[in-house]
């Protein structure tokens, strides 16, 4: 007997919409949703069985669900597991080794062209200074020459390392005021001229030295060494000659400059005096100045310390004669220029008062030179490169404009290479190197986020 049927409503979404299909019996299709389902009934309660069919995209779209699942888990598993990975991975990584403290550096340019830079670091194991010199390719980190051990027994005498560039371009290393060493570029390790200084100078140092040191900024490619007797020289290590320090002046200025036919030209911040001079903040206002000082080859040199008169002072109204005018305000002392062999001495435009000035370092092209153009501390500090030639600034930057700079410029030093300069912001932090035309090649301050 065939099911009467008056009114059918659709299992799946509810629809009065549907239909017999021919060729199976009691087999029913839902206009509306497309729904499939049969009914029976033989006395019995009416049993219904719906059949879902779908097309192709409606089962993909099923698939990539379970997919989507299946990434949700596996994400959710990787944020539990892999902290417990790295915790594992760290254990087993080598740990970087500790090289301690950086106590001194420079870079140097090698005969291939490249730039290395040198490393002085410091341990220490409560009783002794352990030093570790490291040379470097500044471009890719590669070692160029075996880490070099020094020690030495911790006293209150003890010395912070010392590197020097020299005229020539060679570099020079003083440990502990105790150890001298220059550096060999083709195997890029340091060598003790210990033996070679006594044995250059037998009669002033044969009892041995106590104390080697550099000799500062106007004693170009000097030490001043303490022999064991207590008695002090100056060593000019490139001419190969050695004077007692008290009489270095006496020496200097009984030189014949008047029969030398070669000079050097030099960059200098003159101070001015006089009782019209304001030293607003104790600070005395200075005019940069250049000049051509005579030399002879195989002689050590001597910069002056130059300063400049006011032309309207007494002294000078008093003895006209003594003085040579330099512009039409200043006069400069001419004993002291033919003393110290110094002529050509001009006035570098723009001509106005500075402070703080100081000529950092000098190469055959450019003159690298920082001051404050106010007599407050830490208010206009310049730092500028010059053509040497012309003296004036081929780039020039406020130190505001240089955030690798540290403690506002007031410790700057700098190293001359010949293509550029490495300044350090004080004695231990590296800072810039910087072409002869201002760009920055490299960046040593810390990555900033």
């Amino acid at each position: 007997m065939s099911i009467q049927i008056k009114s059918l409503a659709c299992p799946q979404c509810g629809a009065g919409q549907c239909a017999k299909v021919d060729g199976t019996p009691n087999l029913y299709a839902c206009k509306n949703c497309g729904a499939e389902f049969v009914l029976s009934d033989n006395n019995a309660p009416k049993e219904m069985r719906v059949i879902h069919s779908m097309d192709a995209g409606q089962f993909d779209s099923l698939k990539n669900l379970k997919y989507i699942a299946l990434a949700i888990a596996g994400a959710a598993l990787l944020v539990l597991v892999l902290p417990m990975i790295w915790s594992a991975i760290a254990r087993f990584k080598p740990a970087q080794p500790d090289l301690g403290r950086l106590q001194a550096s420079t870079v140097y340019e090698a005969p291939a062209g490249q730039f290395n830079v040198v490393r002085v670091m410091e341990k220490d194991d409560g009783r002794n200074d352990l030093y570790q010199i490291l040379v470097n390719s500044l471009d890719s980190g590669k070692k160029q020459g075996e880490p070099q051990q020094l020690s030495y027994l911790r006293t209150t005498l003890s010395q912070d390392p010392q590197l020097a560039h020299f005229s020539d371009g060679s570099v020079y290393l003083v440990m502990n005021a105790q150890k001298l060493l220059r550096l060999d570029p083709a195997s890029a390790q340091f060598v003790s001229i210990d033996t070679e200084l006594i044995n250059r100078h037998t009669s002033q140092l044969g009892t041995g030295i106590s104390k080697i040191e550099l000799a500062g900024d106007d004693k170009p490619d000097a030490f001043i060494v303490t022999n064991n007797s207590g008695e002090r020289y100056y060593v000019f290590w490139l001419s190969g000659q050695i004077l007692p320090l008290a009489a270095l002046f006496l020496d200097f200025h009984k030189r014949p400059f008047a029969s030398y036919t070669e000079t050097q030209k030099h960059f200098d911040f003159a101070e001015l005096t006089g009782a019209s001079i304001s030293t607003a903040n104790a600070v005395s206002p200075s005019l940069l100045v250049s000049y051509a000082q005579k030399v002879r080859k195989d002689e050590y040199q001597k910069l002056p310390a130059l300063s400049l008169i006011a032309s309207g002072e007494d002294t000078v109204k008093a003895l006209p004669e003594d003085y040579l005018p330099l512009g039409s305000d200043w006069v400069v002392g001419k004993k002291t220029l033919q003393e110290s062999g110094v002529t050509q001495l001009t006035l570098v435009s723009p001509v106005e008062s500075r402070y703080r000035g100081k000529v950092l370092a000098q190469n055959a092209q450019r003159v690298l030179i920082v001051f404050n153009t106010t007599p407050v501390t830490d208010q206009g500090r310049v730092l500028q490169l010059l053509d040497l030639t012309t003296g004036q600034p081929v780039w020039s930057r406020n130190i505001e404009q240089l955030p690798q700079i540290t403690r506002g410029g007031s410790y700057l030093s700098a190293d001359a290479l010949a293509s550029g300069f490495y300044l350090r912001s004080d004695a231990m932090t590296p800072t810039l190197l910087l072409s002869n035309a201002g760009e920055v090649l490299h960046d040593f301050s810390p990555k900033r986020d």
